[in-house]
């Protein structure tokens, strides 16, 4: 069997053996996975039998906070930024699949089918295949180096994993190809919407309304934007849904979560003068904040899984049916041009179907699916 062909094999594992009916071809994800998480959940959206476990994240002696050395690797991810700072992934910023997708649900509550799809998508399109892991920043070596390298890292995946209106992040156009550095005037827009509130939370609600805002702005003012079924539809929103769902405090007194200035800022690597109120930005300097407890498993939410990602997106498209319109701009400013998702989808979903849960997670994997072969040619 080719190593190819070994790949493709732990794809279609990953898939199947959380959506199994994909493999069979219905178009739905298998319907008794997506009823026993409904059935766990009350009217008001809540989970009404498991007991909570509250878990706070360790940030103290293997796991204290040190900043990268001169050659290691930072990228685009706060999350995995504050991971390797922290020891939870590589300190030198090269992570093995596998680590990083344990690494995933142990640090931030990230369900297994979730963490794993996004650890091999990660290696596939931008990281080593051979030695089955990815650089969470620029290039590093591949085993074959140099006759193969070990992929562009995830710097370098832009409309992969780092897209155009991301949260923080400026379009490559606009930028000249650097998406790395946080933009600081997006991250004010984001403080902007809580700056009123005696305690801020940066809850999906907010999330929501940024989300409008970085879509418009890129239709504004980048003329060759791009929002792809992947990178556009589903990547560039999931920036705005995981924040809220996986950065937040998770405790006994916020079960729902408390997202605060502070824990966002932590995460950012965002700074603020206590004398002007001036913020700056330390690449690369991410941070797990302390006393910090993780999305918890059971309870009020569980894990962080496609299943809850495509709820929440649907919740942030109801408000913005704009959201999930697949196109872009043709050379100007304001001339975005949606792609009619009938037309890329063969007739199977439109804007409208996405609304649906079911249809949603289904896309989701059936865009995933699509890319695979191109990733193993």
């Amino acid at each position: 069997i080719s190593f190819h062909s070994s790949l493709a094999y732990a794809i279609l594992v990953v898939h199947t053996a959380s959506f199994p009916q994909l493999v069979a071809g219905t178009p739905f994800i298998a319907k008794n996975a997506l009823k026993s998480w409904l059935q766990k959940r009350g009217d008001d959206g809540n989970a009404t039998s498991e007991a909570v476990r509250y878990i706070r994240i360790d940030v103290s002696g293997e796991h204290a906070w040190r900043p990268p050395g001169a050659n290691d690797k930072r990228g685009p991810c706060p999350a995995l930024n504050a991971m390797a700072n922290h020891g939870y992934l590589p300190r030198n910023g090269v992570v093995n699949m596998l680590t990083g997708s344990s690494m995933f649900g142990k640090v931030f509550g990230m369900a297994g089918e979730l963490s794993l799809t996004l650890a091999l998508y990660a290696t596939l399109l931008s990281g080593d295949v051979l030695s089955l892991s990815f650089s969470i920043g620029g290039p590093h070596p591949g085993l074959l180096s140099p006759l193969l390298g070990g992929g562009n890292g995830l710097s370098g995946s832009h409309n992969k994993f780092e897209t155009d209106s991301s949260v923080t992040h400026g379009d490559f156009f606009l930028f000249k190809g650097d998406v790395n550095v946080l933009q600081l005037p997006k991250f004010k827009k984001l403080l902007e919407l809580q700056e009123d509130k005696k305690k801020p939370n940066f809850d999906l609600d907010v999330l929501t309304e940024h989300r409008k805002f970085t879509l418009q702005d890129s239709i504004s003012t980048n003329p060759q934007f791009f929002y792809g079924p992947f990178s556009g539809l589903l990547v560039s929103n999931a920036g705005h849904c995981f924040i809220p769902g996986m950065f937040a405090n998770f405790t006994q007194d916020n079960p729902k979560g408390l997202l605060t200035k502070e824990i966002l800022m932590s995460f950012f690597a965002v700074y603020e003068d206590q004398d002007t109120g001036r913020l700056t930005h330390k690449r690369g300097h991410e941070r797990i904040p302390e006393n910090w407890y993780r999305r918890p498993p059971g309870g009020l939410l569980g894990d962080y899984g496609t299943t809850v990602f495509a709820q929440d997106l649907i919740r942030m498209a109801s408000k913005y049916p704009q959201l999930l319109k697949v196109g872009g701009n043709t050379g100007r400013v304001n001339s975005f041009v949606g792609f009619d998702l009938g037309n890329i989808t063969g007739g199977i979903y439109n804007s409208l179907d996405l609304l649906n849960l079911q249809s949603l997670v289904c896309f989701i994997f059936r865009v995933l699916l699509v890319i695979v072969p191109d990733t193993l040619q």
